[in-house]
C-alpha cells in the first residue's frame, strides 16, 4: 500500500504489530480501522487506535489477556474489549453490523465474519476504510480514499440511512467539514436539512460532546455555515433566535478555546448572560465553561455602552468587565464592533497606571465592623461605598480607607 510515511508505518507496527501477530496465528483477522488509517493517509498519527477482527468477544479477551497489562469488557456486548498494553491502548471490535429502531439511538448488534459489514456501518466514507496486517492491504469498499484526496464528505450507504441511525452523524459532518476541508456532497445536506429535527432523540452529553470537539477544530467556520444552512443550528439551540446572525467567519478568527468559542458562537443570539447560562446547561455544558461563556457575553454587552472617558467612568467599566476584557475587545473586534480608539486608549492608560488586577478596597468585613461598631448589613453598606469611592477616586490607601470610615460614622 501507497501513500503512508516509512516512519508512520513503522509507528504502527511498533504499536500494534505484535497484538496482529498474535491474532493471525490463531486463526483470525486483524484490521486497524477508521480515523487511523484516515490520519496516515493525511500523513498524520493518530493517538487512539481502533481494531476491528472476525474474531468474537471471548477470543478478543484471551488474545488481549496474554497480550497486555489490563484488559477492560465493559463494552462486549457490543463486541468491544480494550486494553492496555504499557502506553499503548487500544479497543477491538468484532465485525458486526447494526440496526437501529425509529425511536433509539441504541443499535442492535449483530456480529459479522466480514470487514465490509463493519465498514458499512460507519459515519463517512473518510473513515469507512481499514488496513489489513501484516499485509498492509487497503480495504476501501465505498471509496474513502478517493473521497478523502477530493475533499468530497459522503456516506458508505444512503445519508438517509446513515443519519436516521445515528442523527449525531449530521452534527459530526459540520466537524468533519471544518476539520478535514471536506465539502458535503449534495445528498448529504439535502438529507441534514430534511432529517434536523431528529437530533432531538439524541441525548445532551453527546451533543455536547461532540460540539466541544467541533468548536475547537482550527478553522470551525465552514462547519458553523453547513449547521445554519441545513438549520441544524436551530435543533441545537431550540430557544435561540435569530441563528442567522451567527457569523461562521468570526469564530475563524478568535483563538481556538472552548470558551471563546462557545462566546463567539453564542453572542449574536443570547446577548443576555442569563440566557446563554441556559442554552449551555441545557447541553449539559459543565456550569465552570457556561459561567466564564456568560461572563465574555456580558463583558461585551458592557463594553458597548461605554462613551465617556474620564477615569471614573472606565474604571467602572473595567469593574463590570473584569477578567474578561480582553476576551470582549477580542469578540467585538471580530464582529466588527469594536470600541472606539479613545475608549481602549482610555482603558489601556489606565490600566498602565492602576495595574490590570480586579478593583479591591484595603480594609476587610471583619475591620470594618471593628472600626463602625456594627455587624451585618451596615458592614456590606459600608465596603460598597469605600469601593465606589475607589471607583471614582482612584486607588485608596488603608490608612485613607480608614479615615473614610471614621468620618462617615461620625456624620453618619
Amino acid at each position: 500500500m501507497d501513500g503512508i510515511a516509512q516512519s508512520d508505518r513503522d509507528d504502527l507496527v511498533h504499536r500494534v504489530g505484535s497484538l496482529s501477530e498474535r491474532f493471525v496465528a490463531a486463526g483470525w483477522g486483524f484490521f486497524v480501522v477508521g480515523g487511523v488509517v484516515r490520519d496516515l493517509l493525511l500523513g498524520k498519527r493518530s493517538g487512539d487506535i481502533d481494531i476491528t477482527t472476525d474474531a468474537h468477544p471471548r477470543e478478543t479477551a484471551s488474545i488481549l489477556g496474554d497480550w497486555g497489562d489490563a484488559v477492560w469488557d465493559q463494552g462486549a456486548r457490543f463486541g468491544t474489549i480494550g486494553a492496555r498494553c504499557g502506553d499503548i491502548v487500544v479497543e477491538v471490535t468484532t465485525h458486526r453490523s447494526e440496526q437501529y429502531e425509529q425511536t433509539s439511538r441504541k443499535p442492535q448488534v449483530k456480529f459479522s465474519g466480514a470487514i465490509e459489514d463493519d465498514l458499512a456501518r460507519r459515519d463517512f466514507t473518510v473513515n469507512s476504510m481499514a488496513i489489513e496486517f501484516p499485509s498492509w492491504r487497503l480495504v476501501d469498499p465505498f471509496n474513502g480514499r478517493e473521497h478523502l484526496e477530493q475533499g468530497v464528505l459522503s456516506t458508505p450507504l444512503g445519508p438517509r440511512t446513515a443519519f436516521s441511525e445515528d442523527p449525531l452523524r449530521m452534527l459530526r459532518a459540520a466537524r468533519f467539514t471544518a476539520g478535514y476541508g471536506l465539502t458535503p456532497d449534495d445528498e448529504v445536506e439535502e438529507a441534514i436539512a430534511n432529517l434536523a429535527e431528529r437530533l432531538a432523540i439524541v441525548s445532551k452529553e453527546r451533543i455536547n460532546d461532540e460540539m466541544s470537539k467541533f468548536l475547537v477544530v482550527d478553522k470551525p467556520g465552514a462547519g458553523v455555515s453547513l449547521l445554519q444552512r441545513t438549520g441544524l443550528i436551530q435543533q441545537i439551540f431550540p430557544e435561540a433566535s435569530n441563528c442567522e446572525a451567527i457569523r461562521p467567519d468570526v469564530l475563524d478568527l478568535v483563538k481556538p478555546d472552548l470558551v471563546t468559542r462557545w462566546a463567539s458562537l453564542l453572542w449574536p443570539v443570547a446577548r443576555n448572560p442569563e440566557l446563554v447560562r441556559s442554552l449551555l446547561n441545557d447541553l449539559r455544558v459543565p456550569k465552570s465553561i457556561s459561567s466564564q461563556v456568560a461572563g465574555i457575553v456580558a463583558a461585551s454587552e458592557r463594553l458597548m455602552q461605554v462613551v465617556d472617558v474620564d477615569p471614573s467612568s472606565i474604571r467602572r467599566a473595567l469593574h463590570a468587565i473584569r477578567p474578561n476584557t480582553a476576551s470582549a475587545v477580542v469578540l467585538l473586534e471580530a464582529y466588527g464592533q469594536a470600541p472606539p480608539d479613545e475608549v481602549l486608549a482610555a482603558m489601556h492608560r489606565l490600566e498602565a497606571e492602576e495595574g490590570t488586577q480586579r478593583f479591591k478596597v484595603p480594609l476587610d468585613g471583619f475591620e470594618v465592623a471593628e472600626l463602625i461598631g456594627k455587624e451585618g448589613p451596615d458592614v456590606g453598606a459600608t465596603l460598597t461605598r469605600l469601593m465606589e469611592h475607589r471607583l471614582d477616586s482612584g486607588p485608596l490607601s488603608k490608612e485613607e480607607a480608614i479615615a473614610l470610615v471614621l468620618d462617615w460614622k461620625t456624620k453618619d
